[in-house]
């Protein structure tokens, strides 16, 4: 069940009046207002978890972290555009990227909106009464690392953008210029480390879902593998082994992803997707994802679907006999096998005597079609298309201990820590049925080349490859996959931006 709730009504309107400029400016003697908000303690958990929710949003993970980060990657192929976001999500995989694309926009300013709301939390914890110092340095450690998540979401993908951490005027917002991408590496690490010193390790079961001190350090290693700092990241890595997460089993391994598993014992974090509060369509209202646009019951529901082609086929390429995680993240047509709720019964995939309206290609005997995110829950199943369009509440994965390990082994690796490395990789490898036979722990090349397959096959789908080939330098081995790739890494500042800042 999830417990924590992100979506907060009347301070999410209050957080979006905070940002205009005339608000600040006034005084409402018979209301709330930005002098008399956040002097409670209540109050300031309420605005802590505003800051939660721009998470949601389409431009993180709502639906951009699958799309900015598996669309231009080889781990997909998306022949289909349309609607209103189609030809935008094609535009990525096509790599014809222009600064009008609506998702780079998207993860721009969800991403502003979330710094926004930490900046003005952590500007105004001291005017909290009857409140504890652990609960103040609690809410601040949430913020900070909410903080930190938003300028990882730019910076691995802009570069270069603007460093803020205090509120500013209109003018000042309208006027900013970019900060070099490695102050803002700094700020992050800066950020996460205070993080780690604050947070708890865990919360009662209401507050499932909030930041904890296993969050800071896991984001904290996957950031200074970006930085190259290898023996921080290992060394931030390191400290979840003594938080109590665990893999799950390779039997449930699909249980993360289809909504029966939700904040499991690898969750590190996860947000918090609920049905029933409006629509995907009502903008930033919903609390539901767009991963319905891969459901093979909905004609129009082909995007992202792993790739396949002529001469890349992903299954063959990346894996070996016996690894479980291939049927927990892509179904084969005519081959796997799942549960149907409205027969009681399991069968093949896709059983055309259950139901009638499946998408034409998965009708093809060898098709793929990506199995994380599909939904378990009987009614999106028994409803069908229509259904789909109040979107899909399964959590989405932000950080699992799954892609701490390998950051840790990638790191020991760089670092020359080779037998430490194999040993962590051993531990992802084991958990998908599969042995260290062949893997050498004393050439350094190899074992990083497999600790980069295993990556990209344990967190295929997840919202990584894209930024894993950037940081890795190897963007250019797209054209191998046969995609059209032509020298792009950063992505470009927004149109929208730049019309209002002339120093962008």
């Amino acid at each position: 069940m999830k417990r924590f709730n992100y979506i907060i009504l009347f301070f999410t309107l209050f957080f979006i009046a905070c940002e205009q400029e005339e608000f600040l400016t006034k005084t409402n003697k018979n209301g709330l207002n930005s002098d008399t908000f956040m002097t409670s303690e209540k109050q300031a958990i309420e605005a802590v978890n505003a800051i939660y929710d721009p998470l949601n949003h389409k431009g993180l993970y709502r639906y951009g972290f699958i799309v900015l980060g598996e669309a231009p990657s080889d781990n997909v192929i998306n022949p289909w555009a349309d609607g209103r976001t189609g030809p935008d999500v094609k535009a990525l995989h096509d790599f014809i990227w222009n600064d009008t694309n609506q998702f780079f926009w998207l993860r721009w300013s969800g991403c502003y909106k979330g710094i926004y709301r930490a900046n003005y939390v952590l500007e105004n914890l001291e005017k909290v009464n009857n409140s504890t110092p652990e609960k103040i340095n609690e809410l601040r450690g949430q913020a900070l690392f909410l903080r930190a998540l938003y300028y990882y979401n730019l910076v691995s993908g802009f570069g270069d953008v603007p460093l803020v951490t205090s509120i500013l005027t209109s003018d000042e917002s309208n006027n900013i210029s970019t900060s070099p991408a490695a102050e803002v590496w700094t700020q992050i690490d800066s950020d996460l480390e205070q993080a780690a010193s604050l947070l708890p390790s865990s919360y009662s079961q209401d507050e499932t879902g909030r930041a904890t001190k296993g969050a800071a350090f896991g984001l904290l290693s996957r950031v200074r593998l970006w930085t190259k700092d290898y023996a921080g990241a290992a060394s931030a890595a390191a400290q979840l082994d003594n938080l109590g997460y665990q893999l799950v089993s390779i039997d449930d391994y699909i249980k993360m992803y289809d909504g029966r598993m939700e904040n499991s014992s690898e969750s590190v974090f996860e947000t918090q997707l609920v049905y029933g509060f409006k629509a995907y369509w009502s903008d930033e209202n919903g609390e539901t994802s767009n991963l319905m646009s891969m459901f093979p019951r909905i004609s129009w529901a082909q995007y992202l679907r792993p790739r396949k082609t002529d001469s890349y086929d992903i299954v063959n390429m990346l894996f070996e006999a016996g690894d479980g995680r291939r049927e927990g993240s892509i179904l084969i047509s005519g081959q796997d096998q799942i549960y149907y709720h409205k027969a009681d019964k399991v069968s093949v995939f896709p059983d055309t005597s259950i139901y009638k309206d499946w998408r034409l290609d998965v009708l093809v005997p060898g098709a793929y079609q990506t199995r994380k995110f599909l939904p378990y829950d009987a009614t999106y199943w028994t409803k069908g298309g229509r259904f789909f369009d109040n979107g899909v509440s399964i959590n989405v994965p932000v950080i699992r201990y799954a892609e701490v390990i390998l950051n840790r082994a990638e790191a020991l690796a760089e670092n020359d820590q080779l037998a430490e490395a194999w040993t962590q990789l051993q531990r992802i490898r084991t958990r998908a049925g599969l042995s260290m036979d062949g893997i050498s722990n004393a050439n350094k090349t190899a074992l990083i080349d497999q600790i980069k397959k295993d990556r990209r096959i344990e967190l295929i789908f997840e919202g990584h490859r894209w930024g894993d080939l950037k940081r890795w330098g190897e963007l250019s081995t797209l054209n191998s996959a046969g995609l059209n790739y032509s020298g792009q890494v950063d992505w470009p500042i927004p149109a929208q931006e730049k019309a209002i800042n002339p120093n962008l």
